[in-house]
């Protein structure tokens, strides 16, 4: 029985891989139209404009379909435990994996545009006004939000995921308004920046932690090195002292 189990597994990530290629190539369809228009010219330096454009209808071709098939197949991001071998996750992990492949493709591209947080926000994302991402690396959309004015820094990490004994258990992020993520930081699930607090550069962001309000944390492990107002409170957990990282919540109601 486990060898079935392990074959078919085997059989359906060759399908998938399959399949993920064939959107690829339904994405690739508006620009192959487009580049055809110039090919039939027969001018070169038009038709190597054309595959420049080309491309860059293919990416958004791309994204507009990740976000259909999103809600084809019904993928919501829901706080939670999952087991790996459920619905919930193969869900999870299709969407997720067409995302990872977009970031190659396009998202890397669109950095700091306001492209880049209308794909975010189509998504499933909360994201305020104002707001400058520099990264393609946030997943976990629908329990994400990012509050107005606030900064994520060139390939930062923002993800609502981690998986602990074969469970995949996902839990909200919030980055509060005024908030700065420095470059290369992790924040990782359950996280939460309040207002105008600041996470420094190469920084990790334990899960279920909270900084205050106004402050500067820096480091691996986290420390205080900083403040912007009246607050030098030590960083609050959701499951132990401000010292240690922190197991993640139990799942909430509502």
């Amino acid at each position: 029985m486990p060898r079935m189990l392990d074959l078919g597994l085997r059989v359906a990530s060759f399908l998938y891989l399959v399949f993920q290629f064939l959107i690829v190539g339904l994405a690739l369809l508006p620009a192959v139209l487009f580049v055809r228009v110039f090919w039939e010219r027969g001018s070169l330096p038009l038709l190597a404009l054309a595959f420049g454009l080309g491309y860059l209808i293919f990416g958004f071709s791309f994204l507009v379909l990740i976000v259909l098939i999103k809600h084809l197949v019904g993928f919501r991001s829901r706080e939670g435990d999952y087991p790996f071998i459920s619905a919930y996750a193969i869900r999870w992990a299709f969407v997720g994996s067409l995302v990872g492949l977009a970031k190659l493709l396009i998202l890397s591209h669109l950095k700091g545009m306001p492209a880049l947080n209308t794909f975010y926000r189509a998504m499933g994302a909360r994201i305020g006004p104002n707001v400058l991402i520099n990264s393609c690396s946030l997943f976990d959309f629908d329990v994400l939000e990012i509050e107005r004015d606030a900064f994520i820094g060139g390939d930062a990490v923002v993800i609502g995921h981690a998986g602990e004994g074969g469970v995949l258990k996902i839990r909200p992020v919030r980055i509060g308004r005024g908030c700065t993520v420095g470059q290369s930081s992790v924040v990782f699930p359950g996280a939460t920046m309040e207002p105008r607090s600041v996470l420094g550069a190469l920084s990790l962001l334990p899960k279920g932690r909270t900084l205050p309000a106004g402050t500067i944390w820096g480091g691996n492990p986290l420390r205080q090195i900083g403040s912007r107002g009246d607050s030098g409170a030590e960083p609050t957990t959701a499951g132990g002292p401000a010292g240690e990282p922190p197991a993640l919540d139990e799942p909430r109601d509502g």
